[in-house]
């Protein structure tokens, strides 16, 4: 077989050229690619922007989005859609911060199991436990497949797992969980930056409420009010007082906060001990079913 006109340089060339073009394709995934397109092109709705770009070069890093307010505060949005070493994490978020850069990480909620639903007894992983921390109780997710958008982005905090052990000589207690969590989503308002300053990084999020605060606030508003509620719901003659009260916040707050954060709240505001968990938790299981 002859074949005419064939260019063996140039051959190469076009094949070395498809070749990066596949390696390109391969690092970046499709949903990777969708979420920085979310970002760049809401991120403007809600602030003003100096200046918005994709994979922007920043020292020796290139920022997913990178975008400057017009009050002079330079701002990069890290997606990950893999897994990420909590040292890489810390590492790249000081790098960002050495060129005067506030750091958002969120983190596709897809490719983790991770929805904008209350979830028990799950691990929490590496990269959680850091940004939960740095961005003082929430870690920030979005759910994108290769069908589209399905979340757009939402905080998750991750809150004590109450387990049921069973002892050595026939009965069962619930114990803190050493390993397992609680998630619970929030709820942003809207992408409206807030930076600040946590454990020595400069970091940038939204204006969205801590979910353990919030659960804090409520369940004290409602103990201060209890005795005027307690009246309206006398109704309830069987129970004793104080089971009485924990049906009412389980009634009121469980579908928002989840069983274990209530009870840890319960718990740090003296309302309950160790014992009362087994009711609590028979109450939140029947109120689900019913």
């Amino acid at each position: 077989m002859e074949f005419k006109n064939f260019n063996l340089d140039n051959y190469l060339i076009l094949t070395h050229i498809l070749m990066i073009e596949l390696k390109l394709k391969q690092s970046e995934s499709f949903e990777h690619l969708r979420i920085k397109e979310y970002f760049y092109e809401n991120i403007p709705i809600d602030n003003e922007i100096d200046d918005i770009k994709k994979e922007q070069p920043i020292g020796n890093r290139k920022a997913d989005v990178y975008c400057k307010l017009v009050n002079g505060k330079e701002i990069v949005i890290e997606i990950q859609h893999s897994m990420i070493l909590t040292k890489d994490l810390l590492q790249r978020t000081k790098e960002y911060n050495d060129n005067g850069c506030y750091v958002l990480w969120v983190f596709n909620g897809s490719a983790f199991e991770r929805y904008p639903n209350i979830e028990d007894n799950i691990s929490m992983l590496s990269f959680e436990k850091c940004s939960h921390i740095l961005y003082r109780g929430r870690v920030y997710y979005i759910n994108m497949t290769k069908q589209g958008i399905h979340s757009p982005i939402y905080p998750l905090h991750f809150a004590n797992f109450y387990e049921r052990k069973n002892s050595n000589y026939g009965f069962w207690y619930y114990r803190r969980s050493i390993n397992k969590k609680t998630i619970i989503p929030g709820n942003i308002p809207s992408l409206f930056f807030k930076t600040f300053k946590n454990n020595g990084y400069k970091l940038a999020g939204f204006y969205d409420e801590n979910i353990r605060q919030m659960c804090v606030h409520e369940l004290q508003q409602l103990l201060m009010d209890y005795e005027s509620i307690d009246k309206e719901i006398n109704s309830i003659k069987k129970l004793k007082p104080h089971q009485k009260k924990l049906f009412i916040i389980i009634a009121m707050y469980g579908q928002q906060y989840g069983l274990h954060l209530i009870f840890n709240v319960l718990s740090h505001l003296k309302v309950v001990t160790k014992g009362d968990f087994p009711y609590l938790n028979t109450v939140y299981q029947f109120l689900r079913s019913s």
